[in-house]
C-alpha cells in the first residue's frame, strides 16, 4: 500500500518561531475592540503578528528557496530527458493523423462512387421496367415507375487503417476567431486587469459603464 511521504524540514529555528505563533490566535479571540485602550491592545497584537511573520519568513524562506531550486533542477533534468521523445511524438502523431484523415477521405469517396454506380443501375432498371410497361400498353404504370423515388441502400466500406493496440484517434474540437466584432457578448470576458488599473489610477474619478469603482479600508501593520 502506497504511503504519503512527508519531507521533514523542521529545525531548531523553525520550531521556535512556530511555537511562538501558537498562542497568538487565542490572544486575538480574547480581545474585543470596544474603546481606545482595547484598540491599542489589538494594534499591539497586530504588530506582534507582523514581527513573528517576519521571523517565520527568515526561518522558512531559505528552506523553501532550496527546495524550489531543487524542484526546478529536477524538472529541468526531466524535461531534458523527455525532449527527444516529445520531438519524436511531434513527428509521428501528425503523420498518423494525416494518414488516417486521408484514408477516411478515400473511404468516403469510394462509398459515394459505389453509391452513384448503384443509383445509376437502379435508374436504368426502372427505365427498362417502365419501357416494358409502356410496350405492354400500360402508360400509367410506366409513368408511376418513372416518378417513383429512387432508393439506393447506403454503401458502407470498412476502414482499412490498421488497429495498433494502445493507439487511438480522438476527435478534439477547437476554434479560431475570424472576426472578433461578431462574437456575441456572452462569450466576452471583461479585462479585469485593465479595469483594476483604471480604478487604482483614477481613484474613482473616471466611471466605467457597468462597473462600480469603490474603496475599502485595510489595516496595515509594520515592524517596530
Amino acid at each position: 500500500m502506497e504511503t504519503t511521504r512527508v519531507i521533514n524540514i523542521a529545525t531548531d529555528e523553525t520550531e521556535i518561531v512556530a511555537k511562538k505563533a501558537l498562542s497568538i490566535p487565542e490572544q486575538a479571540r480574547a480581545i474585543q475592540v470596544v474603546d481606545n485602550e482595547t484598540y491599542s491592545q489589538a494594534g499591539e497584537i497586530l504588530i506582534t503578528i507582523k514581527g513573528l511573520r517576519k521571523e517565520i519568513g527568515a526561518a522558512f524562506d531559505p528552506i523553501i528557496k532550496k527546495a524550489h531550486e531543487a524542484h526546478k533542477e529536477a524538472k529541468a533534468q526531466k524535461d531534458k530527458a523527455e525532449a527527444p521523445l516529445i520531438e519524436a511524438e511531434n513527428i509521428i502523431k501528425p503523420a498518423l493523423a494525416a494518414y488516417d484523415r486521408e484514408q477516411e477521405r478515400l473511404r468516403r469517396e469510394e462509398e459515394e462512387r459505389q453509391r452513384e454506380i448503384a443509383r445509376k443501375a437502379e435508374e436504368e432498371r426502372r427505365l427498362q421496367e417502365a419501357l416494358q410497361a409502356e410496350k405492354e400498353g400500360d402508360a400509367a404504370a410506366a409513368q408511376a415507375i418513372i416518378e417513383e423515388p429512387v432508393y439506393v441502400p447506403p454503401v458502407v466500406i470498412e476502414k482499412t487503417t490498421p488497429k495498433v493496440q494502445g493507439i487511438s484517434m480522438q476527435k478534439v474540437w477547437k476554434f479560431r476567431v475570424t472576426n472578433e466584432a461578431l462574437i456575441p457578448r456572452e462569450y466576452m470576458t471583461p479585462d479585469m486587469v485593465k479595469i483594476g488599473g483604471v480604478a487604482r489610477a483614477t481613484k474613482g474619478s473616471i466611471q466605467i459603464p457597468g462597473v462600480e469603482i469603490y474603496s475599502e479600508d485595510i489595516v496595515k501593520a509594520g515592524v517596530r
